[in-house]
This record gives structure tokens, sequence and C-alpha cells, in this order.
């Protein structure tokens, strides 16, 4: 009888070890297969990272080179430089563009899409990706919509009159353009773009550049591990 107990409690034995063996496997090719697949999600997510970095690079080097002419304009209009109509021109057409930045999301939002990214173990590295993401570029996104509103406000409202002269038409009243640029409302109007592109929206695109920067070392280095 003991014999039998004894041999039912080693076959009981083995089979639920079995059952745990099998369970264990199981959970780690699953934990395996998560982690493949997030490695996978990351390099999508570099390859975007990578792709804003040389898209806000060449945002921010344009709006430095709008802001200048606008440092030039309102130093003319503040006489510390000479009116002459043949440089105010090119300087208010080029003080009117607006460059924004909308950065790429798709790769960031495919994974946290699949549940995969919440899932992830490096807590730290989804730590920074999330708050690219979620905190810098939402929030330059919403700076470059106040921007491009700034920028429209001031075409329509100020630059206007300067549209024959910027396309090279006929029949423009020098005399009246010179009155207008040295207007009150002119003045007020450059200042009114001038005070959001800098410092304020280039220092936001810098503040999202430096991150984006952080985030592509942390991806980098974590892949290199792997």
């Amino acid at each position: 009888m003991k014999n039998i107990l004894a041999k039912g409690g080693i076959e009981f034995l083995a089979v639920f070890l079995g059952i745990v063996l099998s369970l264990w496997v199981d959970d780690y090719r699953e934990s395996k297969e998560l982690e493949n697949r997030l490695n996978d999600d990351y390099k999508k997510i570099l390859t975007e990272v990578n792709a804003n970095i040389k898209n806000i690079n060449e945002i921010i080097n344009a709006n430095k080179k709008h802001s200048a002419a606008e440092d030039s304009l309102i130093d003319i209009l503040n006489e510390l430089i000479p009116y002459n109509f043949e440089i105010v021109i090119p300087l208010i057409k080029s003080a009117a563009y607006t460059p924004t930045f909308f950065g790429r999301t798709s790769a960031y939002n495919a994974s946290i899409a699949s549940g995969r990214f919440n899932a992830s173990k490096r807590e730290s590295l989804a730590d920074e990706i999330s708050l690219l993401y979620e905190h810098y570029l939402k929030r330059l996104e919403l700076n470059g919509d106040l921007f491009d509103m700034r920028g429209r406000d001031f075409e329509k409202d100020y630059a206007m009159p300067f549209f024959k002269a910027r396309f090279n038409q006929n029949n423009i009243d020098r005399t009246y353009l010179k009155n207008h640029f040295f207007s009150k409302d002119f003045h007020n109007g450059m200042l009114y773009l001038h005070d959001f592109r800098e410092p304020h929206y280039i220092d936001r695109l810098n503040d999202t550049y430096e991150q984006l920067l952080k985030v592509k070392r942390n991806l980098e280095n974590s892949l290199l591990k792997e």
C-alpha cells in the first residue's frame, strides 16, 4: 500500500512539475517575444527621433534667420539704421515667414496602442520617451499653432500694404509705404510677432531639441545592450 501511495505521489509530483515547467517556458517565451517586439518598437522610435532631430534643426535655423530680419527691421524703426526701401522689402518678406515644427509621432503612437510600450521594464527609458512625446512635442505643437496665428495677424494686419512691392509689381507708392512702415501700428505689429518668435518659440524649439538628443542617446545605449 505504501509503495502504491509513494508511486502515486511521485507521479503526481512529476505531473505537477511538468505543468509548472510548461507554464514557466510559456511565460518565458511570451516575455522574450514581448521584449523582441519592444526592441523593434524602440528601433522605429529611434528612426522617428532622428528624423525629428533633422527637421527641428532646419526649423530652428530658419527661425533664427527670420528673427535676424526682424531685429534689422526694429533697428530701422528705431532709427538706428537708415531706412532703405530696397532693403526693407526683403526684410519684411523674411519676417512674415513663421516656420513651425510638428514632429513625427507614428512609431510612438503605434507602440502605445499595442500596449507594449507601457509593459516595458526599462522604466527610465520609457519615462524619457513619454516626456518627449507627451510633453515637449505636444507643448511645441500648441506653441506652433499660436505662432502661426501671430504670423497670419502680422501678414494680414500690418504687412499687406507691402505685397505689391514684395512681388515686384508696378505703380508702387513708396511714400505711402514709408509712412506706413514708420507708423505705430506697423511698429507694434512687428514687436507683437518678434516677441513670440524670440525668445519664446525658439526657446521651445531648443528645449525640444535637447530632449530629442537625450532620448536618442538613451535609445542607442539601450539597444546596444540587447
